[in-house]
């Protein structure tokens, strides 16, 4: 796994849902939020999942500027994936961390970069022995509302 991740909404928001935003941490050095994310989460979402956490002191300390986004991806993103991406792309070799099927196609197969879902991220976690009960924290973010494939949850198996 990349050392540096640049991470979107859904992943912040999610692993916030499921208490297991110190993950993120543990999985990599540096992490970087784009002002548009953040300003998703923490400002425009104020009282709801993740906003809180992304106001503390260490994730504030996380968020950067992004380049200006090429109009591809304003024309086919939200402002918060566009950065994601933009940013990701300025800072290679990192892993894009975004949850929308789209924004994860466009920056893999148009921008040649590494990128994992909330789901890949619980995965790799599990890898490294961060969590114990992978599947249960994945159904409980099912329970609560999370998208998860089915096919998301089968490939957790006790490895």
């Amino acid at each position: 796994m990349h050392p540096v991740a640049v991470i979107n909404a859904g992943p912040l928001v999610a692993l916030s849902l499921a208490g297991q935003l110190e993950l993120l941490p543990m999985l990599f050095h540096r992490i970087l939020i784009p002002r548009a994310v953040y300003q998703e989460v923490a400002i425009d979402g104020l009282g709801r999942a993740g906003a809180a956490m992304l106001a503390d002191t260490m994730w504030r300390s996380r968020v950067v500027d992004a380049p200006e986004p090429d109009p591809l991806l304003i024309a086919e993103l939200d402002r918060g994936e566009a950065e994601v991406i933009a940013l990701a792309n300025a800072s290679q070799p990192c892993l894009a961390a975004i949850d929308e099927k789209r924004g994860r196609r466009i920056a893999s197969q148009v921008y040649g970069l590494s990128v994992k879902g909330t789901a890949g991220l619980m995965v790799e976690a599990y890898r490294r022995g961060h969590i114990q009960d992978l599947r249960g924290i994945l159904e409980g973010m099912k329970r609560d509302g999370y998208f998860l494939a089915r096919s998301q949850l089968l490939v957790v198996r006790p490895l």
